[in-house]
């Protein structure tokens, strides 16, 4: 309980940090809107702008700022165009609407099952804004929206959902008082029936970016269609000792909590029911490290992370401490080409005692970014009572600006999972999306996606299922 407890204390803590800091966002705002007094062709935008930041104001007291998983973030596509304020003290803000239609294969998320209409045609309608700040105390990008599903075959699937983050610098505060410190916030909340699957790094990044959301849960585990709220927050600090030295701390929760599931009840009174045996999980991560420049291409980092999870259904609960030890490598190859490496060692009480290992290739250039990394880990399960798994997963994320109206982006995953009493678990999920701005408001979105879970324990029936997903998508947003 004590692990629960002191995770819903941090989101407590980490809404009230993102109010506070809301008072910069809106004095930028009041300045905005003074320049525009002497501009009466854009009065008429005031009213308007100012409703929006109300409604922005409750979102972020409500703690509604997150991120959605990855299966979902391509369900409009990334059409948004590459908009980048220069200088200091700005404030930028995207409203967009998008509208998409799919047919997607097997929205159950589940085998072939008598009685059971898998396939769909699916309409999507996302609405999100995007708050990008940089004032005199903090700085970020906040997006916060929603979107709303509707199906033709299965209509008592339609649900409402949240797709929403949040990614806080707050160096421009903490300097005031240490001028070698820095402090980050990101925070992601989700409200969604899809299962979590995985989560990429923004192309051309690294995994262990502070912008990418660390969602602990994304490991490559799929499930059958069930409803799950999630959140997520991480708060880090670093402090240049040195020139080239710096020491680094971080403390993360992750909250997941599951509902009802439609296969289980309510789709056809003909079909053999199937109960939902997952967990609500609450999991706290402590750690410490340190960063090393050896030389101007090279850099050393060590990290010892503390993890504490625990795992509920009903009157039954299991509790897993996980410890992991790692050094990493990474070197800049060329001006656009950064690889890394490292390994270390995880244990997990009780249950496991096996090594970490990632490596990662970094691509950014102007017009075209990649990532390729591979990732060996440890983790305790939030199915099979919380049984720890082994995971080997390879990653591919690019995006490739074809010219000034054309974006083609590619996603590709593969994760193999063990563990006790005979678990082996293959996941596979690939996506390409083709996006075209008609306008700098309009843009249109077509994309294809393929997933693939096979899973099977000693003495038990397998449980396996793919799916196609081809979609597409109009987009408008205003910049």
């Amino acid at each position: 309980m004590l692990c629960r407890k002191n995770a819903v204390s941090l989101v407590g803590l980490v809404h009230l940090v993102c109010f506070v800091y809301l008072v910069d966002l809106v004095h930028l705002i009041s300045l905005r809107q003074l320049n525009k007094l002497n501009k009466p062709n854009r009065l008429n935008r005031q009213p308007r702008l100012a409703g929006f930041f109300s409604l922005l104001l409750v979102v972020l007291i409500m703690g509604i700022a997150g991120t959605a998983h990855a299966q979902y973030a391509n369900s409009c596509g990334r059409s948004w165009s590459p908009s980048q304020v220069p200088g200091t003290g700005f404030l930028e803000v995207v409203p967009s609407l998008c509208v998409s239609e799919r047919y997607d294969s097997n929205v159950f998320f589940r085998p072939p099952t008598p009685g059971l209409q898998r396939d769909d045609f699916v309409t999507n309608v996302t609405t999100v804004f995007r708050v990008n700040f940089n004032g005199k105390y903090a700085s970020g990008v906040l997006n916060a929206g929603g979107f709303g599903e509707a199906y033709i075959k299965n209509p008592n699937l339609n649900y409402l959902g949240t797709v929403n983050s949040l990614n806080l610098n707050l160096d421009n505060t903490i300097k005031r008082w240490l001028p070698n410190a820095s402090l980050r916030i990101v925070e992601a909340v989700s409200y969604t029936p899809l299962p979590p699957g995985f989560a990429n790094p923004t192309p051309g990044t690294s995994p262990d970016d502070p912008g990418n959301i660390q969602d602990v849960y994304a490991q490559g585990i799929l499930f059958q269609r069930t409803n799950n709220l999630k959140n997520s927050g991480t708060v880090s600090a670093s402090y240049a000792t040195t020139a080239v030295t710096s020491l680094n701390a971080s403390y993360s929760y992750s909250l997941l909590r599951f509902g009802s599931s439609p296969t289980a009840e309510g789709v056809d009174p003909n079909l053999t029911q199937t109960s939902v045996n997952l967990f609500n999980t609450t999991s706290q991560t402590g750690a410490v490290g340190g960063t090393a420049r050896l030389s101007e291409l090279d850099t050393m980092n060590i990290r010892y992370a503390h993890t504490q999870s625990e795992f509920t259904r009903g009157a039954t609960s299991h509790f897993f401490i996980t410890d992991k030890a790692t050094i990493g490598w990474s070197r800049t190859l060329t001006p656009n080409f950064k690889t890394e490496l490292g390994g270390g060692g995880i244990l997990i009480s009780p249950g496991l005692t096996t090594y970490a290992a990632n490596a990662a290739l970094i691509m950014n250039f102007q017009n075209n970014s990649a990532t390729i990394s591979y990732v060996r880990s440890a983790f305790p399960s939030y199915v099979n009572n919380g049984e720890p798994l082994i995971g080997d997963r390879f990653s591919l994320s690019a995006i490739q600006m074809i010219d000034r109206k054309w974006q083609l982006s590619e996603t590709a995953n593969y994760m193999h999972s063990t563990g006790g009493a005979g678990i082996d678990r293959n996941t596979y999920f690939a996506s390409v999306g083709l996006n075209y701005w008609i306008t700098g408001i309009w843009s249109t979105s077509l994309n294809y996606q393929y997933m693939s879970n096979n899973y099977s324990q000693s003495g038990a029936s397998s449980n396996s299922f793919d799916r196609h997903v081809i979609m597409f998508s109009v987009n408008t947003s205003w910049g």
